[in-house]
């Protein structure tokens, strides 16, 4: 029986991020590679190294060591013609040995992303040149393997070009020198085409390099064949029937295998070239950890001493929010805030937040903070946030717990017309090479998934939108709330002759299409961005990582979130208008925002309004709020109308009302009867008056959800946030581990 080496791996594997190049979730490659005994195996897609950290901790969970790399289209050598009529780039599989390996994986997958045409990248590939200075001198580091049916070297050889294919391994042996393989697939070992490998192997020969077994994968199964012709066709914007064959990964040549080999068909094709099984082994073993070990990585901040500038500028501010002296309350509360922070490493987050909202206010952008960090006493105290979390009894645990692994959100909000003008700054501050946004990945949905597909399938417009119209319409944040059906009931409503194309579209959903934004993030390195991460150029003229926010963080990059909200906009708009045509009306007043002194221009006149004003009331008791961030859909102006809300303390608690959880949570008739006095206020036990009196009794805000917890007593406040977390986002994992 035919066998694989026990340290035989699959070194040429693309997956689904292989944007509309490849069919495989990772999850998916990993079980398989589980499946069948392997104990590492490899990322090779296509240009870009979009999926690396998710393969890396999907292999890690199954206890199978991840080798990281990437298939790079590269053009035809400057003194070569090409050996056929084929529109394919050669495909030439970089795998990294050790961490230089991979920054340099990031430099070259950074080229070809950050092309600004990249249409014509597309075409044209990496030139030689481009290779040699992207690795920079790291070439050792990493292993170079031929790549399959598009590679040059199989071409060129199966065009009778052997004095072209023997100066292409001279070029690949230049570069790499011992680290480069030559692959042989298992197509090759057939005896239509074994000359061909013979020949491979008699290069490596000649050159001292490896011959080794190798098979290119798209996708798992044979049946997946034809969604990678349609995501060909769906990528060049085509029919399915007039894509081009050197756009396919087996460049329309039914015979070249793409999909995951059988262990023991795979292992009987080389029964005479063991050496070539084994050779893959050797390769896979020679390369170890390249990734970033999730350590954080902190930018270089302009100040000697972090740790002791957050406590100087923390001390700072508190004299000038509470006077000198401060109560013994505050001061406590400051130290125990901060050395919490200091001992979690968080100094510098702190740091470089607060130098952006000073940035902001000293420039006049409009500014604010959102979500949980308006429970940290040391953020008030540096100016991030204008929230006295000691006079509103916000718990800092709230925000940072002890137990938290990774850092907390801070979230920034400004104005969405001055955004860019905060972002440049920090590009000024730290360098333009080193600050970069978060990317996303846009994955297919049903409707963009039958659309794609309906036109690649050669459909009307019309016979299109009546695919979209028999679509589910409904969603639930809850997902044990959602009335979906299935794909097979779905389907069954279409019409009979399109059923075969919404099947197709269905198997898409889900699937990466393309790279987007994350609405606010941002990550700042100490060195050149690609030391860390990859990066591609966004169509407006940023960088930003080809990891998503989680991936980021995973490799250690803290994630900033610097959004743009337009009802700053509006805010600071009204503003100027209202000191246009009434300048006797603003008066100025003090800025709670640094203690003293009048308010940033663009918010000059805020201290002015009167928390308590029966005009304001009246239009809140209404729902006239058309056009008030959070307050303006027919949901929230319903529940303000139900309330009576007459100042910012009802807003507060309309805001939290509204959420999914207390507005479905069978309390919602009662609640509001309570707050309008109509209901007389009971408690299950005398216990909860004290957490649940502002509520009347009702569970509302996710600091009662702490308190609860803590104060019953139940949990510690570290389980009590992840208590809070789990029913927050709807995670009963976190939930069900408290038990």
């Amino acid at each position: 029986m035919n066998t694989l080496p026990a340290d035989f791996t699959h070194l040429h594997v693309h997956s689904h991020n292989s944007l509309l190049g490849g069919v495989a979730a990772l999850g998916d490659l990993v079980a398989r590679a589980r499946a069948d005994g392997l104990t590492s195996l490899a990322l090779a897609d296509s240009n870009a190294l979009f999926g690396a950290v998710g393969f890396a901790r999907a292999c890690r969970a199954a206890g199978i060591r991840p080798i990281i790399g990437l298939t790079a289209a590269v053009a035809l050598p400057p003194e070569e013609l090409s050996p056929d009529r084929s529109v394919a780039l050669g495909r030439l599989v970089l795998l990294a040995a050790d961490p230089a390996g991979y920054r340099a994986l990031c430099r070259l997958a950074s080229l070809y992303q950050c092309d600004p045409d990249r249409e014509r990248r597309q075409r044209t590939g990496i030139r030689w040149d481009e290779l040699r200075a992207a690795l920079a001198g790291d070439a050792a580091d990493l292993f170079a393997l031929t790549g399959g049916r598009a590679c040059w070297l199989e071409r060129f050889l199966r065009a009778g070009h052997g004095a072209a294919a023997t100066r292409y391994v001279a070029r690949l042996g230049g570069l790499f020198g011992e680290r480069c393989a030559l692959a042989v697939g298992p197509d090759l070992m057939t005896p239509p085409l074994r000359p061909v490998a013979d020949e491979i192997i008699a290069l490596a020969g000649r050159f001292g390099l490896r011959a080794a077994a190798v098979q290119p994968v798209f996708c798992l199964e044979p049946s997946d064949r034809p969604l990678l012709r349609l995501l060909a066709a769906i990528d060049a914007n085509c029919r399915v029937d007039a894509v081009d064959p050197g756009l396919l990964p087996d460049c329309g040549d039914a015979a070249t295998a793409v999909e995951w080999p059988a262990p023991e068909a795979f292992a009987a094709a080389y029964a005479d070239r063991p050496g070539l099984l084994a050779a893959a082994g050797e390769i896979a073993a020679q390369c170890g950890e390249a990734l970033p070990d999730g350590r954080p990585i902190w930018p270089a901040l302009p100040v000697a001493d972090p740790v002791a500038a957050l406590r100087h500028d923390a001390a700072a501010g508190m004299v000038a929010r509470y006077g000198d002296p401060a109560p013994a309350a505050v001061v406590a509360r400051l130290a125990h805030e901060t050395d919490v922070s200091v001992a979690a490493g968080y100094a510098p987050l702190f740091l470089v937040v607060a130098d952006a909202v000073r940035y902001a206010r000293e420039t006049g952008v409009p500014v604010s903070t959102r979500g949980s960090v308006a429970n940290s006493l040391a953020a008030y105290c540096l100016g991030i946030t204008t929230v006295d979390p000691v006079a509103h009894d916000l718990l800092f645990e709230r925000f940072l717990n002890p137990a938290r692994r990774n850092p907390p959100d801070i979230d920034l909000d400004f104005c969405s017309r001055r955004r860019d003008e905060v972002l440049a700054y920090i590009r000024r501050t730290y360098g333009p090479d080193r600050v970069a946004l978060v990317s996303t990945m846009n994955t297919f949905q049903p409707r963009s998934a039958v659309r794609e597909t309906g036109k690649a399938r050669g459909l009307s417009e019309a016979a299109i939108d009546g695919l979209i119209e028999i679509l589910p319409h409904g969603w639930h944040p809850d997902p044990r709330r959602r009335d979906t059906p299935t794909p097979d009931e779905v389907v069954a409503r279409a019409d009979p002759a399109h059923r075969d194309v919404l099947r197709e579209a269905y198997r898409l959903v889900g699937r990466p299409h393309h790279a987007g934004l994350h609405p606010g993030g941002v990550v700042i390195t100490p060195g050149p961005l690609t030391d860390t991460v990859p990066v591609l150029l966004s169509p407006k003229g940023f960088l930003a990582t080809q990891y998503e926010h989680g991936d980021v963080e995973a490799i250690g990059l803290p994630k900033l979130d610097l959004l743009g909200i337009r009802a700053l906009t509006v805010l600071a708009d009204a503003l100027e208008l209202v000191g246009r045509h009434h300048p006797k009306d603003l008066t100025g007043g003090r800025d709670e925002s640094t203690g003293n002194g009048a308010l940033p221009a663009h918010l000059s006149g805020l201290a002015d309004i009167p928390a308590e004003d029966e005009a304001t009331a009246t239009m809140l008791r209404a729902g006239e709020t058309i056009g008030v961030f959070q307050c303006e859909s027919d949901g929230a102006r319903r529940t303000l109308r139900q309330l009576r809300a007459a100042n910012v303390a009802d807003l507060a608690v309309a805001g939290a009302f509204f959420k999914p959880g207390p507005a479905t949570g069978g309390m919602a008739r009662a609640f509001v009867r309570r707050y309008r006095g109509e209901e007389a206020v009971t408690y299950l036990h005398p216990a909860l008056e004290p957490i649940l009196g502002r509520t009347r009794g009702v569970l509302l805000f996710q600091e009662q959800v702490l308190r609860l917890a803590v104060e019953m007593p139940m949990l510690i406040l570290q389980q009590a946030d992840n208590l809070r977390r789990g029913m927050s986002k709807f995670q009963a994992t976190e939930i069900d581990a408290l038990a």
